[in-house]
């Protein structure tokens, strides 16, 4: 058994670095690799965190093999996520690990999905949805807009420098700044700080902040904590960029006017959440086939909690749609088999509260203690509750969904 021990640990490892670089959580990271496991008919002990994983596999002979590797830096990316998922599930023993150590190199050199120009363009879509979202009007889309393509480009062109590293997220942020108050000029009926917070929205680790609490939530310490440290951490970045870009142009640009949003009619957030909906597609790296259900999942987040959220606050809003999109989810994948991340995750993209984080840091530089506080304490909340959803959904409609199948 040691040969085959040796290439099984081998393959378990390369597949949990896959699936760590495609964005999986560490709970559900190390659920999946006991699952395969036990088909090999060999117990794993999985033990991840952001930059380690370890693994200790131990045949029926009581023979064990240990894995540690540091683990390089993870993006988000659906269609790995898809495929690696369908890998998983086409995996019954020994006799499959060819197939599979052969797959699983496929699906990792596989291209991204999203490149270039028409990621350029869905980063249109982002920013212009976010910036309703962030009460702007038609200035604001239309700036923000142009600001988060500039902003998507030049992400794609500074990843290819990857010794720029921390620095990256400061640079990008600090010409966002400089582009929206550039603008101003052209436009100044526009808010530069609600086109430049859009034009950046990218990078937000809103969701992250959520993924973090959920990892807390399922003791999973290390790797919530390293997750949150990071989510704050990249906000501070992003904030400097954004004083730094706002200074410099503040110096160098024509002084004018900060202008004030232009009211937009209260239809337009349904199809500013769908268009966010749509350009999920690039930042999740998902297949063109799920728009329909990506843009369905916003909708229904939205929605309820638009409706909670009018009648029982912001709170219970947010956790109501966490938990109706994350149960959407679960049946979907009870009705099609296809993963449930493609409903939930753009579900929770449009609730999450990385923008008031970053707005609360921004008062508290700008000597506004009392609004600075109150909206970190917000983003906070907000994570926590989207994270309670989330958990509930994902413990108690797997076992509802299974219950029906047995009747």
């Amino acid at each position: 058994m040691s040969e085959p021990l040796d290439r099984l640990a081998r393959f378990l490892r390369n597949l949990a670095q896959a699936l760590h670089i495609s964005g999986m959580p560490a709970h559900d990271l190390e659920l999946r690799l006991n699952s395969i496991g036990q088909r090999f008919g060999v117990r794993v002990e999985c033990f991840a965190v952001l930059t380690m994983l370890t693994l200790n596999i131990t045949d029926e002979d009581n023979e064990q093999r240990v894995e540690m590797l540091r683990l390089p830096f993870y993006d988000y990316n659906m269609a790995r996520l898809i495929a690696l998922d369908k890998l998983i599930s086409e995996m019954d023993g020994l006799d499959s690990l060819g197939h599979g150590e052969a797959q699983l190199q496929e699906i990792i050199s596989a291209p991204p999905l999203w490149s270039g120009w028409p990621f350029v363009g869905l980063g249109f879509l982002l920013s212009g949805s976010v910036a309703v979202l962030l009460g702007g009007g038609w200035y604001e889309m239309l700036c923000g807009g142009l600001v988060g393509m500039l902003f998507v480009g030049a992400h794609q062109a500074l990843a290819r420098i990857p010794r720029l590293g921390p620095a990256t997220p400061v640079i990008l942020c600090a010409s966002a700044a400089l582009c929206a108050h550039a603008l101003s000029i052209v436009l100044p009926q526009q808010t530069p700080f609600i086109t430049a917070v859009a034009g950046v929205v990218l990078l937000l680790p809103g969701f992250t902040l959520t993924i973090a609490m959920s990892e807390l939530a399922t003791q999973n310490l290390l790797s919530g904590t390293g997750r949150l440290a990071g989510a704050f951490l990249l906000l501070f970045m992003m904030l400097a960029g954004l004083v730094i870009g706002t200074q410099i142009s503040v110096h160098l640009l024509p002084a004018h006017g900060s202008g004030s949003p232009l009211p937009l009619p209260a239809w337009i957030i349904w199809p500013a959440i769908a268009a966010l909906g749509v350009s999920m597609l690039g930042v999740l790296q998902a297949p063109l086939r799920a728009v329909h259900v990506m843009v369905g999942g916003s909708l229904l987040a939205w929605a309820v909690f638009s409706l909670v959220s009018g009648v029982l606050g912001i709170v219970v809003g947010a956790f109501a749609g966490a938990l109706a999109v994350a149960t959407a989810g679960h049946f979907y994948t009870f009705l099609t088999g296809q993963p449930d991340i493609l409903v939930k995750i753009p579900g929770l993209i449009a609730l999450v509260p990385g923008s008031m984080g970053f707005r609360g840091l921004y008062a508290l530089m700008e000597q506004g203690s009392a609004m600075g506080i109150r909206l970190m304490t917000d983003m906070v909340l907000t994570g926590a509750v989207l994270a309670v959803g989330l958990l509930l959904a994902d413990n108690i409609a797997p076992l509802l969904f299974a219950r029906r199948v047995r009747r």
